[in-house]
């Protein structure tokens, strides 16, 4: 595996660093424990996966999926909830190379970013375990310590460029300065941003994306 010589590099983290979407993980755990949880997937399956395939997710979509998936929790309650999900089913689905990858970078002095569209909670929990200072994810609004929704912009789409933009230029930094490793045709707009794009573990429409572009692939699913 290669290692760029960059100040940052950004990971994607559904389908990247783990085998799995976080979300579809969730809810097969959530489906075993909370029968709550068949309105949530019905919800997830009709109206957000469709539109994630679409590249056509929207803040209103997106909030009232979370909405409906914390049901009126504190953050603290959803919290403990994720915890159980990560010691769970969450960690085992870590790709073991990614270890390796973060190492290498932690190793020549880059600075390591999750960005993900994975909510603030769960992000963090893969974070702690990979080692990772540093999250750019959804971010929850809270109300009387309960959860409304999700605030703007979404890291997701042009969402996470706007995100990466921002953290980069707290350090005098910018887009060009860093690398970015994702699987999804969501990402095209950072992809394409970043000085250093890296394809992993690509879904088909990203797969063409970066055959067009000569973009470096990396895909651990054929180890």
């Amino acid at each position: 595996m290669r290692v760029y010589d960059v100040p940052v590099v950004f990971f994607d983290l559904d389908d990247s660093l783990i085998n799995k979407d976080a979300n579809s993980l969730w809810l097969r755990w959530r489906i075993r424990r909370d029968r709550w949880a068949m309105v949530e997937g019905a919800l997830a399956i009709l109206s957000l996966y469709r539109a994630y395939k679409k590249g056509r997710v929207t803040h209103a979509r997106l909030s009232n999926y979370y909405r409906t998936r914390t049901r009126g929790m504190t953050l603290a309650e959803y919290q403990t909830s994720v915890e159980h999900f990560f010691a769970d089913r969450g960690q085992l689905h870590i790709y073991p190379q990614a270890a390796s990858l973060l190492f290498a970078y932690q190793r020549q002095g880059s600075r390591i970013v999750m960005i993900t569209g994975a909510d603030e909670v769960v992000a963090r929990a893969y974070s702690r375990e990979l080692g990772i200072d540093d999250v750019i994810s959804n971010t929850f609004i809270v109300e009387g310590e309960r959860i409304q929704g999700l605030a703007k912009p979404l890291c997701y789409g042009s969402g996470k460029v706007s995100l990466a933009t921002e953290y980069l230029a707290a350090s005098g930094l910018t887009l060009t300065d860093s690398a970015f490793y994702s699987d999804s045709h969501a990402d095209l707009p950072l992809l394409e941003a970043v000085g250093q794009p890296v394809v992993l573990n690509p879904n088909p429409q990203l797969t063409a994306a970066a055959s067009q572009r000569g973009w470096p692939v990396l895909d651990w699913r054929e180890v």
